[in-house]
């Protein structure tokens, strides 16, 4: 929610990309409910928006249990931007890092029940696609995954927007880690990798794999999403 959103705001949308109306609902509303998880949510978004948007009664209708982080610079990318939560999720609780421009047809409670059965350190909801602009990851046999790239080809294996931690320190660390590496793309930190740091120390990150991924990302996919036969699909509980 903290990104620049530059793609909307130059082609005429009057409202930030968190606020942009699909089908009558925010952008951020839609996707909320498309992830479908009871938990305490935190929102990252730019100060100027909770200030001019009335953001705090907004995402409060959305989770009333929701916490709220303002921030006022531009960061080095997403990575840098949660750790913004840091005092929030360094601790021994599960953690889900999701995007806010995507919609998914997925069962989140299969999901989360999987990785629990699994005794997953991380897992990663994923779609299949070979295009560029995504992350991809490497997976064995097993369904563990074995590499993470970002914006680089290295299967058929896209991800989805969706990150599981099984502890939220983990992220903390292994994000400081691939930081302090400097490792970057187009010179931002981003999510994916950090589960790199993971697998080097053995653990155990799975593939989810997601029945479908609609992107919510650009103008254009909007646009897509909007005439699209599928997106009223319900969400399986």
């Amino acid at each position: 929610m903290a990104g620049a959103g530059k793609a909307f705001h130059d082609a005429g949308y009057s409202f930030p990309k968190p606020l942009i109306d699909i089908d009558g609902k925010t952008m951020i509303q839609l996707v909320v409910e498309n992830i479908n998880i009871d938990g305490n949510y935190i929102f990252i978004c730019k100060k100027e928006h909770y200030e001019e948007y009335s953001m705090y009664e907004l995402l409060n209708l959305i989770s009333n249990k929701c916490k709220i982080i303002q921030i006022s610079e531009k960061t080095e990318g997403a990575a840098k931007t949660l750790l913004h939560a840091k005092e929030m999720i360094n601790n021994d609780e599960e953690l889900i890092i999701a995007n806010s421009d995507q919609w998914l047809d997925w069962n989140p409670n299969h999901f989360l029940s999987f990785l629990r059965s699994k005794n997953a350190d991380g897992g990663i909801v994923t779609f299949i696609s070979t295009h560029p602009r995504w992350s991809f990851v490497k997976v064995d046999n097993n369904g563990l995954i074995t590499k993470v790239a970002e914006k680089k080809p290295i299967s058929n294996i896209a991800t989805a927007g969706i990150y599981y931690f099984k502890h939220g320190k983990d992220f903390v660390w292994a994000a400081e880690q691939m930081i302090q590496k400097n490792i970057r793309f187009n010179n931002e930190f981003y999510y994916a990798p950090s589960f790199n740091e993971m697998i080097e120390k053995g653990m155990k990150v799975y593939s989810y794999p997601a029945a479908e991924m609609k992107s919510l990302g650009t103008p254009e996919d909007v646009s897509k999403f909007l005439n699209s036969s599928n997106k009223t699909i319900s969400t399986e509980s």
